[in-house]
């Protein structure tokens, strides 16, 4: 993205999200396989806006100088997304998320070894908390599988777009290789005619058990969609169940998934 947008415009990549098998030793891993060529870490640090926060303080202070930090750590992170509930809802905990996405789990910890032992950086998070205060104490972090390129079904403007997640639970007797299993009659639609897709991207999401807020259930999964717009987002749902209500059943089969949240989103520019 070459704009910046407040962040209550901005977002994470994400689509249909789900892993982990209840069975496994490690079971944010379990659904990895050959299909899943691109493996991600990711991170979601809960945020609220200060008193003091404004676009143009974002744009014009708190950003810039942490673009600057990330090359002075030598931040090996891939990319930065903003995410903000669609319809704010009293009962939020956060004001919306920061996402940071890593090639890997070692790659997000060393980095976070560097940025917490370097005063630039403990500083700048102390001069900004009037504009942003993030909990870096409480850190959702997820195994991350993607399966096809956001731009599979014509090209996302990143800069604004609307993203959902559902966490979900297997029922018994289920597990990640039915998911899968599921996921691959979910892509046979995606490629037929039916689909009228647009813009559209998914990802699966596994919760990582030794890196999650104390005191939070860990769903098995989370499931989430990105779309261009909200109004996409809602036409492609009514598509789907009007075309592939098989598949859906067959999601239903072997899980249960809380009511979908809505966000809009952004990328954050690292430069």
């Amino acid at each position: 993205m070459k704009k910046y947008i407040n962040f209550i415009s901005l977002v994470v990549v994400l689509g249909l999200v789900a892993a982990c098998s209840k069975d496994t030793s490690s079971p944010y891993a379990a659904l990895g396989s050959e299909k899943y060529p691109q493996k991600f870490y990711m991170e979601y640090v809960p945020c609220m806006q200060g008193a003091d926060y404004s676009l143009e303080a974002f744009n014009l202070k708190m950003l810039p100088s942490w673009q600057v930090l990330l090359e002075e750590t030598n931040s090996p992170l891939v990319s930065a997304w903003g995410l903000v509930h669609e319809d704010p809802q009293e009962s939020d905990t956060e004001d919306g998320f920061w996402q940071l996405v890593w090639n890997s789990k070692a790659d997000a910890a060393s980095a976070w070894e560097t940025w917490t032992g370097y005063d630039k950086a403990n500083e700048w998070t102390e001069e900004n908390l009037n504009i942003l205060n993030c909990n870096n104490e409480s850190v959702y972090s997820f195994d991350a599988y993607v399966r096809r390129s956001i731009d599979s079904f014509g090209e996302f403007d990143t800069t604004n777009f609307s993203s959902d997640y559902q966490a979900c639970s297997y029922n018994d007797g289920y597990g990640a290789k039915d998911l899968r299993a599921t996921i691959e009659k979910f892509e046979d639609y995606l490629n037929s005619p039916d689909a009228n897709n647009g813009p559209y991207g998914y990802v699966v999401l596994a919760p990582d058990p030794d890196n999650y807020p104390a005191g939070q259930e860990q769903p098995d999964f989370f499931w989430g969609n990105f779309n261009q717009t909200a109004e996409q987002r809602v036409l492609g749902l009514e598509q789907y169940l009007a075309n592939a209500q098989d598949v859906q059943n067959e999601f239903n089969k072997i899980s249960t998934c809380e009511v979908a949240e809505n966000y809009v989103s952004g990328e954050i520019p690292l430069i």
